[in-house]
């Protein structure tokens, strides 16, 4: 087998690899550190290289989307996902799909929302709620810990455990950190000065890793950082929702627009700043 080339994206060397078995073309995909090397036959190796090269310039042609949904035959992951195992039901690839921050912000979160539901509402709520005094400037943070009800608890973390994965495993944690703190920093300061403190919940940073990983994902469409339009459309439209009232909870509605702002402006920031 002789190598062609090789891709950082897993995303884009599966649509590779299923435009080669559309076109049967006989195939190898290895994982080295970050990268995915493809190879091939050698006398495949002169028509695969244009192939190739097409793909890299232009990746978003309809052959190569198209390929994915034409190959007949389940493919071979283990290369993509690094596990060799069909008998998990799926739990260690979700286990796996994101790192160490959003696991240990998903926990607290779970464990702070056991003990509210516990007997300690008051004394978390008094503890953790939003207040502007920096003689204690962990509370400008705290708010997004707390989760008032299961509906709540659920939705947030859901998407927080899909978002924050992404860009933990993509970037790193360094930057979902950062966008975490920041995304708080605004989000909670907006709503509890345009409305009010009694508040809490992380969907605020959640909308700003939509907005993120939404900008992000156009920006580089290469990227592992994704976040299709429709679901980004509908994330747009349940805030608008809040905003009119529509809806039969309380929503911070501030909140959701103040990060998703701040997660469109630090994907801008962050694409522009690294071509």
């Amino acid at each position: 087998m002789i190598t062609i080339g090789e891709l950082g994206n897993k995303r884009a060397c599966q649509a590779f690899v299923d435009y080669l078995s559309v076109n049967k073309i006989e195939h190898k995909v290895e994982k080295l550190d970050n990268r995915y090397v493809i190879s091939v036959a050698p006398e495949q190796h002169q028509l695969c290289q244009k192939m190739f090269t097409d793909f890299v310039h232009n990746p978003n042609q309809a052959k190569f989307l198209d390929a994915s949904w034409q190959v007949n035959q389940p493919q071979d992951n283990s290369v993509f996902d690094g596990s060799n195992s069909k008998t998990d039901l799926g739990l260690a690839r979700i286990w796996n799909s994101t790192g160490w921050f959003t696991k240990l912000i998903t926990l607290i979160c779970i464990t702070i929302y056991i003990a509210f539901y516990s007997g300690y509402s008051q004394v978390i709520f008094n503890a953790l709620s939003f207040r502007l005094d920096l003689s204690q400037p962990y509370r400008l943070f705290t708010p997004i810990l707390m989760h008032l009800d299961t509906l709540h608890l659920v939705f947030n973390i859901t998407w927080w455990w899909y978002l924050g994965g992404k860009i933990e495993k993509s970037l790193s944690a360094f930057w979902l950190i950062n966008l975490t703190l920041l995304s708080a920093l605004l989000s909670n300061t907006a709503q509890a000065v345009l409305v009010s403190t009694n508040f809490a919940g992380i969907s605020g940073v959640v909308y700003a890793l939509t907005g993120f990983t939404w900008l992000y994902g156009r920006n580089r469409p290469n990227s592992d950082i994704q976040l299709p339009n429709n679901i980004f459309v509908f994330l747009l439209i349940w805030m608008g929702l809040g905003f009119i009232d529509l809806l039969p909870i309380n929503m911070a509605n501030w909140a959701h627009l103040f990060g998703l702002i701040a997660g469109l402006i630090c994907a801008q920031i962050l694409t522009v700043n690294n071509r």
